[in-house]
């Protein structure tokens, strides 16, 4: 954990902007878990599943960060508050290729 501090601290002080350090932690815990789960799945090497996608998000713009910081704020309540589960039936198609563009 301590490693991946330091890895989000070296990549947000390239930027002068918002960037993955700037999110609400329970929405960086939650891509973390997905960059994670990514990994798992496509048998990646989990830190550099994430060090692209702290990358990644340290590249977008301000008002990109606002639009992830809002759509995870959503699907977070939905999952946790409402236990909803979430999936493509529920996720709005421009989020998923959002987030897909932050992993790959």
């Amino acid at each position: 954990m301590l490693h991946e501090k330091l890895l989000q601290q070296q990549l947000a002080s390239q930027t002068g902007t918002l960037s993955f350090n700037d999110l609400p932690s329970h929405i960086m815990s939650t891509l973390d878990n997905m960059a994670f789960g990514i990994a798992q799945k496509e048998e990646l090497d989990s830190y550099e599943v994430k060090k692209r996608l702290v990358t990644n998000v340290n590249n977008l713009t301000d008002s990109e960060i606002e639009y992830l910081k809002e759509q995870m704020s959503i699907l977070i309540e939905k999952s946790v508050q409402e236990n909803e589960p979430i999936d493509d039936k529920n996720v709005d198609k421009e989020f998923v290729t959002f987030l897909i563009r932050l992993y790959y």
